[in-house]
């Protein structure tokens, strides 16, 4: 039986992160920690210029703080299936791959009875479909290191419905049922979490907030801890599932809503 008496820190040196969606909002928080904690961490987006932006910006910060940061990009349509495989393997090929982290994903305000079939299975196919590319892509690299994971960032929707539409909640929803077979699946090679973020300050947050003063203050008034949340708060909870801390933990559903949905 393994022991964990000794002090551990929480670190990612030598290890090899991939980060889905993370030219903005939460897969930047989650590059940004990863990178930070040590990981050769390798960021993918359809946006070839925020990608590179963004890797550039990270890797200066870190360099402020005196660390050494190894951070690479790669413009990756999650949605292609042989690009997922390619891209993966050039990463995994000769030490593996530690941490799938797929946060990709995309929504749009509709309703059921005016939503095109287009709108339907795009979202679909970017929310789960590549999620499912991504990890199938990434098992036989993870397979090959010890306490490898992957973390899929679903969301509060999957729960309660929102995100824009029935769409989006049906593709978070199926997530989360990924989730939880992979985790039956790969164990005990591979973990297998989900975290379901809510009300958090994202680009998207803004964009359906920043005019609108009097519905922010009731959105605060439903969160017990009395603030939306950042990036940052669901980064911290990914690096922490990715990690050797959470090595008794898969298979499950983190809600992450500052007490917002159940109270």
């Amino acid at each position: 039986m393994a022991s964990h008496n000794g002090w551990r820190d929480l670190t990612f040196e030598g290890k090899t992160a991939v980060v889905t969606g993370a030219a903005r909002g939460i897969g930047r928080a989650v590059a940004y920690r990863l990178a930070g904690l040590g990981a050769r961490t390798v960021i993918w987006d359809l946006d070839g210029k925020h990608a590179e932006k963004t890797t550039a910006e990270l890797s200066d910060l870190l360099d402020e703080q005196g660390r050494k940061p190894h951070i690479e990009w790669s413009v990756v349509d999650v949605t292609d299936p042989d690009a997922v495989q390619k891209s993966m393997d050039k990463v995994g090929e000769g030490t593996g791959i530690d941490v799938l982290v797929n946060n990709a994903g995309t929504t749009s305000v509709q309703k059921v009875e005016a939503m095109s079939l287009d709108v339907w299975e795009r979202t679909l196919r970017v929310n789960l479909t590549a999620t499912f590319y991504c990890c199938r892509a990434a098992i036989p690299h993870l397979r090959r290191r010890p306490g490898a994971a992957i973390v899929n960032i679903s969301s509060s929707s999957a729960l309660v419905g929102g995100g824009g539409g029935a769409h989006y909640a049906a593709s978070k929803a199926g997530v989360d049922g990924l989730t939880r077979h992979l985790a039956r699946e790969l164990a005990p090679d591979v973990r297998v979490n989900s975290v379901q973020p809510r009300t958090i300050d994202t680009e998207l947050f803004q964009a359906r907030y920043a005019h609108a003063p009097l519905e922010q203050d009731k959105l605060l008034s439903q969160i017990p801890l009395a603030r939306i949340g950042q990036p940052e708060d669901i980064a911290d909870a990914v690096a922490f599932l990715a990690s050797d801390w959470a090595a008794y933990i898969t298979g499950q559903l983190i809600l992450i809503d500052g007490g917002r949905t159940y109270q």
